[in-house]
């Protein structure tokens, strides 16, 4: 009975897997939800996603995802990076890239302390690119759940070439609930206010992620996110939506003898 209730389960993530990727343009990066907290030694992690129909029009779309770590005891460090892009009858619809870096001191307490840069190019939505430096702690609230606060400024760039520089505070809240042996539900709100104006010109994010563990090294997650912009540059939307799919596969084991 289990092993039919494990089936089931598997292809239920699959098909919602299917249609994520058919459906919707892809989701906000989850930087919480890649960490590999408390896990000690150099790790390497490949994930992609393809898709492809032809017919009355044609659609192409891949994401791929490479993620660097480097953890010892006292520090922890990783960098990812993300290229993704939709097509339609050989026309570019969508496509961004993404890269993210940070360096975590590992506190003896609950707290540690860590810097972060980050870089997206994305010039079929609200901004042609975006960097970001800031610092922050992050705090252990319990087994599974973590929140965060610091600094950070940011460089936009929209798509009629302005360029606006924004100093902002950063929040976040990420959590852990175990569905099942091998599924977890991962929710993460973001909220990041502008120093001068802290009421009007506000970022929010909510990533909901479900994780499907195949075995110790291949996973499929399906993410659905929402992005808020209180002040978007001119014509853009306030509010973007997304689902995504991710199957993805450890390397680690190569390095291994």
């Amino acid at each position: 009975m289990l092993q039919k209730i494990n089936k089931l389960r598997f292809f239920f993530i699959c098909v919602l897997s299917a249609l994520g990727v058919n459906t919707f343009a892809q989701a906000i990066v989850n930087i919480e939800d890649l960490r590999r907290e408390g896990q000690i030694g150099f790790f390497t992690n490949i994930s992609a996603n393809l898709n492809a129909s032809r017919g009355n029009r044609d659609r192409d779309f891949y994401s791929l995802q490479l993620r660097f770590d480097n953890n010892s005891e006292s520090t922890e460090s990783f960098f990812i990076f993300q290229q993704s892009e939709r097509k339609s009858n050989d026309m570019t619809m969508d496509e961004s890239t993404f890269m993210h870096g940070r360096y975590i001191l590992v506190g003896k307490e609950q707290v540690n302390w860590e810097i972060f840069a980050q870089y997206s190019e994305n010039p079929f939505r609200n901004y042609k690119k975006r960097s970001v430096l800031g610092a922050g702690l992050r705090y252990e609230l319990t087994k599974t759940a973590r929140l965060g606060a610091g600094l950070l400024g940011e460089d936009e760039t929209d798509l009629a070439g302005k360029s606006m520089q924004t100093d902002r505070l950063g929040f976040y809240l990420h959590n852990v609930y175990e569905l099942a042996e091998n599924i977890s539900f991962n929710p993460t709100i973001y909220f990041q206010p502008s120093l001068d104006d802290f009421e009007n010109d506000y970022k929010t994010s909510m990533i909901l992620a479900i994780d499907f563990k195949v075995n110790e090294n291949f996973k499929i997650m399906l993410q659905y996110s929402s992005f808020h912009d209180s002040d978007p540059p001119m014509l853009a939307e306030k509010t973007d939506e997304s689902i995504s799919t991710m199957f993805s596969y450890n390397l680690s084991e190569l390095w291994k003898d």
